[in-house]
This record gives structure tokens, sequence and C-alpha cells, in this order.
């Protein structure tokens, strides 16, 4: 299944934009300085500890309400221009790749992106689907003001809402299963 396949052409270019910012702060925080790995490791601790407190279907639970959450808040407040967005994209992309260097140098890179890939490959699409659909949303608020736009932007957030429900719900679900799956095996 191809990516035009899975959303609609509307925010292919989105999510390139938003996937080059999220690859471009994975690299940045793979050479990032000692002392902002230590920070964001202190900000990975405060969540990791969250989802150890839960087990099972309460794991389960717990990591797919946090990525709802995320991934609601990338959507909605792209109507402030797209930048919330943009920012939680880089910050996310950033903290992967501090966490991704700090595993890889215990265990080896390649050892460590094995660790990491299965987390990504249902997680990471749907947070910068969502992301993107947010990005979308604040470029129509943009060309709304500049009048450039007539369509209602009410049309907007429930094509967009739809979207949602329709591939980054489903994508989600999925990858808490395997998050919670890889967690407590």
């Amino acid at each position: 299944m191809t990516l035009p396949a899975v959303v609609d052409r509307t925010i292919i270019p989105y999510i390139r934009i938003l996937a080059v910012i999220f690859a471009a702060s994975f690299l940045a925080g793979t050479v990032a300085p000692v002392p902002l790995q230590k920070e964001a490791t202190e900000a990975f601790k405060f969540i990791a500890d969250e989802f150890q407190r839960h087990s099972g279907g309460a794991l389960f639970f717990y990591i797919l309400t946090h990525d709802l959450v995320a991934s609601i808040l990338f959507l909605f407040t792209g109507l402030f221009f797209g930048i919330l967005p943009i920012l939680a994209i880089g910050a996310n992309g950033f903290l992967l790749g501090v966490l991704y260097r700090q595993v890889a140098e215990g265990i080896g890179y390649w050892k460590a992106a094995w660790k990491v890939l299965p987390h990504g490959v249902f997680e990471i699409p749907a947070l910068l689907i969502a992301a993107s659909y947010g990005l979308w949303l604040g470029v129509m608020v943009v060309r709304r003001m500049r009048g450039k736009e007539s369509t209602p932007l009410r049309s907007h957030i429930g094509h967009a809402s739809r979207q949602y429900l329709a591939v980054v719900f489903p994508l989600l679900i999925v990858a808490a299963a395997v998050e919670t799956a890889l967690i407590i095996f």
C-alpha cells in the first residue's frame, strides 16, 4: 500500500515537510551535546516511569491514551497557524534521536535500530499524519485570513477529523498493541 492510498493527496506535501523536520531533528538528537542529552533523558525517564506503573491491558490503554492525546493536540493546535505541530514533530524527533544514541552506545547502532524500529512503524507515521493535518489546517487558517480560501474552516476541520478517525486512530491502536507487547515481552 502506497502513501497516497492511505492518506488523501491534500496532505502529502505536509507529510514530506514534517518527515524532513523529524529526520533532521532525529539526527540533531544523535549529535546533541551531553548537557542537552541529559535533559532529554530526564524528560524521557519521567514518561517511562509512568509506563512502568502499568501492566497488560492497563498499559495498552495508557499508551493508547497518551498517543491519542498527543495526536489530537498535533491536529487541532495546527489551527494556530500550524506552528505547534511543527515544533512537536521536531521535539519528538530530537528526543528519539537522543534516546537512540544512548541505547546505541550501550548495545550498538544496529541493535538499537532494531529495538526502536517496531515502536516507530505505526506510531511515527500516525503522528506525522496527524501533525500534517494540523499543519494543513494552519495553512487553511492563514489562507482564509488572506482571502485566498473561501471554504468554511469547519469544513476543513471536519475533513481532518474524519481522516484522523479513518487513518490515524487505527494506526495508534496497532502501535499501542505493538508497544505493549514489546514492553511486556
